[in-house]
């Protein structure tokens, strides 16, 4: 009974966090059976192999150091981050190396990441859960975990997405591995500052508190600013490269809304909601197309997704009714 009541606990926050993240890219979405992947690669191959490293490591750790604070310190703040932010950044790489028709940049590696980070952070918290002995115990991990902590594993391999994502229009190789690898170390840095500073202050309750605050303080005021620069970027692209799909594949009207924020802008739309929806998705998808095929050049037929989007984009328009 009570794992089956820890399962459905953590799963609402969970999947709340998994869908704030998902709307920083707000015009172009990912595909969903990706992000399950993504969120699945993080909660099973890699709890898994973190664990098995973990262990292994822990030997070496305990005959050197013994049973100290260092000893706590390098298990909790170094292994642990090293193993799990190479695990689930496995994630990133999977999805980067063999769907990079779904991979547009730093956006989605942050989505990439950030879901896999979430699907660790499940099946961890499961663990944990668990490991108490009393409905107080159960009760307080919950808050600390899941609650106050709940959105950090996600954060942490957004970075490592983020280095992925910087690396997708790249045409040097070896800064391709650069950027990656700062995007991977950064993630490992955070991991790390976040473990050790727990590990310090686990004397003081209060500073541990503290610490949570200012941790989803930062938090809140990045995916803010993330949020507002992705949209930026998307309409920049969208008034580059939509601009010539118009009369014949977008009207002016449409064209103004996908480019501004105004409320006049906006009001330029007539579709229904869910319609919109899909409007804007399909543009944004073919400026990013096109942005690709500028940059990048053919790839795996960028020309042939070009066209399947402009015809996706045609329909979805009021264009097509004049």
């Amino acid at each position: 009974m009570k794992f089956l009541i820890t399962v459905v606990a953590i799963a609402p926050p969970t999947f709340l966090y998994a869908w704030i993240v998902r709307q920083v890219d707000r015009f172009e979405k990912e595909p969903v059976g990706y992000l399950i992947a993504a969120f699945a690669w993080g909660a099973l191959p890699a709890i898994i192999l973190a664990l098995i490293l973990q262990i292994a490591l822990q030997v070496p750790t305990s005959i050197l150091l013994g049973e100290s604070l260092s000893a706590e310190f390098v298990s909790t703040a170094v292994n642990a981050p090293v193993t799990e932010e190479i695990l689930k950044g496995l994630a990133v790489a999977i999805i980067y190396l063999t769907r990079r028709r779904e991979f547009d940049g730093w956006v989605d590696g942050i989505v990439y990441g950030a879901t896999a980070g979430f699907g660790f952070a499940y099946v961890e918290n499961i663990f944990y859960l668990m490991g108490t002995d009393s409905t107080e115990g159960w009760v307080g991990l919950f808050f600390l975990r899941v609650l106050i902590l709940g959105f950090m594993h996600g954060f942490w391999t957004a970075l490592t997405g983020i280095g992925f994502g910087v690396a997708r229009h790249m045409r040097n190789p070896f800064g391709k591995v650069v950027v990656i690898a700062i995007g991977l170390i950064s993630a490992i840095t955070a991991h790390l500052i976040h473990n050790g500073s727990l590990v310090l202050a686990e004397a003081s309750s209060g500073l541990t508190v503290l610490l949570a605050i200012l941790n989803y303080l930062f938090l809140g005021i990045l995916l803010l600013v993330l949020g507002i620069v992705a949209a930026a970027n998307d309409r920049k692209l969208m008034r580059k490269y939509l601009e010539d799909e118009v009369p014949h594949i977008i009207t002016p009207d449409e064209y103004a809304g996908l480019c501004s924020t105004s409320y006049h802008a906006q009001s330029r739309f007539r579709m229904a909601p869910k319609k919109k929806r899909a409007f804007i998705q399909a543009a944004a998808e073919l400026a990013q197309k096109k942005f690709q095929l500028a940059q990048m050049g053919e790839e795996h037929g960028n020309s042939a997704e070009i066209v399947k989007m402009r015809e996706v984009l045609r329909k979805l328009s009021t264009s097509s009714l004049a």
